[in-house]
């Protein structure tokens, strides 16, 4: 894989590689708000378009696999520059399916190109950051992320009040083919790289013989995952519980975005405070944070701030444990990258499916609690792997 020169990533390249973010994040939560009138379009209950982000996250699971591996041995450009073009055209389609089956499909479709964007957009950031500087990075880069879940649910809402769901879409096929223009104007070609191609699944092997690896991606899944997951379907719950439309769920779900945004551009600032603990606490606030969306309010003032701690927790620890990752090794980074992308969204798609087939029988709070312990069990696997890193340091300290 070619290098680019540290000195190269210039503020354009930085903000491309924000845009590219930004357009799989919107895609993560542009239904949320939405959900009932496109549940009215194709004549189903709005829960069942759920099924939407979670086709989306379980094909972006399955495919992330193999995006890392490849940019590893051939590159980046190309595969971001093919995948954003092709993003682009699945969106400006979903807005003609006759079904909700049709959507679906397409939706799943839209979630392989994502698990190519990201891993090979975070390893582009990684592969030109200092080790000391990488969350703070990941963070400038991942306030794409975040800004979709403040700007599209906003956004979505009240387009769709005004125009109809399906401008949402269209709008969102138009910024991902600017995201492939800049990819393409911005960015060297790939070059070949000097050592010996290694097979697939040797790199897949190898990648998971790091050390820290398993404990940091089974919290991918259990903790990042399903925290993520209930950012896609943010809107939907304070539409439920505060019996309003869309554009007021929406704004609901936008501030909480924009406390993720405020938690990625704090994360690396908490680090230097608490070091190794930064992110088992910042983890456990928004798992433990998810039970105050419990409580019986009727407000949107006062919900906004019952998910404050989820909002803030989430965005501080995400990219300090991206960042983890991504430091455990150069030579299997899109690898490693790829696995975290999957399990991510293996996550957010357990909470998309989860919520559209228990709502009809079961309590949303039920389902608040369950997506609680989850995200607990993630965190505390979190603490069990900072324990070996802080005696790391004490010994050294020692020496």
């Amino acid at each position: 894989m070619s290098r680019i020169d540290v000195a190269s990533m210039t503020g354009h390249r930085l903000a491309a590689l924000w845009l590219c973010l930004f357009v799989i994040g919107s895609a993560e939560v542009v239904a949320g708000p939405i959900m009932q009138v496109m549940g009215d379009a194709f004549g189903v209950p709005a829960s069942a378009v759920a099924y939407l982000p979670a086709a989306y996250g379980f094909a972006y699971a399955v495919i992330a696999s193999i995006a890392g591996p490849i940019s590893d041995r051939w590159g980046r450009k190309w595969p971001l520059m093919t995948s954003l073009s092709a993003f682009s055209l699945l969106c400006g389609v979903l807005p003609s399916s006759g079904s909700l089956a049709t959507a679906i499909a397409l939706s799943a479709a839209l979630g392989m190109m994502a698990a190519i964007i990201q891993p090979v957009s975070l390893s582009l950031v990684s592969d030109v950051t200092a080790p000391a500087d990488m969350a703070r990075r990941i963070g400038q880069v991942f306030i794409g992320l975040m800004t979709a879940f403040i700007v599209t649910p906003a956004v979505s809402g009240l387009v769709a009040a005004r125009f109809g769901w399906q401008a949402s879409y269209y709008l969102l096929a138009l910024i991902a083919a600017i995201a492939a223009l800049l990819v393409a104007r911005l960015f060297p070609a790939d070059r070949a790289r000097s050592r010996a191609h290694v097979p697939l699944l040797a790199m897949l092997r190898g990648a998971l013989r790091l050390d820290e690896i398993k404990v940091r991606l089974a919290a991918s899944y259990l903790w990042l995952g399903w925290m993520a997951g209930i950012g896609a379907v943010a809107a939907e719950i304070a539409r439920r519980k505060l019996e309003t439309g869309p554009a007021e769920a929406g704004a609901v779900a936008a501030f909480w975005g924009a406390l993720i945004m405020a938690g990625n551009l704090s994360g690396h600032r908490i680090e230097k405070r608490l070091a190794g603990g930064a992110l088992p606490i910042m983890a456990g606030m928004a798992a433990i944070g998810v039970l105050a969306l419990m409580l019986p309010v009727t407000s949107a003032i006062v919900l906004a701030g019952a998910g404050a701690a989820w909002a803030f927790g989430y965005g501080c620890a995400g990219p300090l444990h991206h960042a983890r990752l991504s430091n455990l090794s150069e030579e299997y980074r899109g690898t490693v990258n790829s696995y975290h992308a999957s399990l991510l969204n293996l996550g957010i798609f357990s909470v998309s499916s989860l919520y559209a087939l228990t709502l009809g029988a079961l309590s949303l709070n039920i389902f608040i609690a369950a997506v609680a312990a989850m995200g607990s069990a993630g965190a505390f696997l979190l603490i069990m792997a900072a324990r070996p890193l802080g005696l790391g340091k004490a010994r050294s300290a020692q020496s």
